[in-house]
């Protein structure tokens, strides 16, 4: 189920992985599953864009990637994340929002088509 991040990039950090997890969840669900096996290439779990949506959500990193090291499916990930989400519902949704709406982040999508144009590899 890991992605190799070597040869193609995470979904969009617009993607979601469920209602409650708007924006950036489903890529940095990737990026860790890329990371366990060695194969996340120039990208990185935890980083400060994941740093923000755990600090949005009140989740821990390392509590989450030892769950996903379980071999959890998106839908596991997504209810595994509303049980243990320190936040409010609300407040997650709104977080996700205003990164939907925020154009810089616009950045990384190019910066994954640059990757995928760079390893001749189509987006996950």
């Amino acid at each position: 189920m890991a992605p190799n991040l070597e040869r193609c990039a995470p979904r969009s950090p617009y993607a979601p992985l469920s209602e409650q997890f708007p924006a950036v969840a489903a890529r940095l669900v990737d990026k860790c599953r890329a990371e366990l096996p060695g194969q996340s290439g120039s990208y990185e779990y935890n980083c400060p864009l994941d740093r923000q949506f755990f600090a949005a959500a009140g989740l821990e990193a390392e509590a989450l990637r030892e769950f996903i090291a379980t071999g959890a499916d998106d839908n596991e990930v997504a209810a595994w994340m509303d049980t243990h989400a320190k936040m409010p519902e609300e407040k997650i949704i709104k977080w996700g929002r205003r990164f939907r709406v925020n154009p810089l982040w616009h950045i990384l999508e190019l910066e994954d088509w640059l990757h995928c144009r760079w390893h001749g590899r189509e987006r996950r």
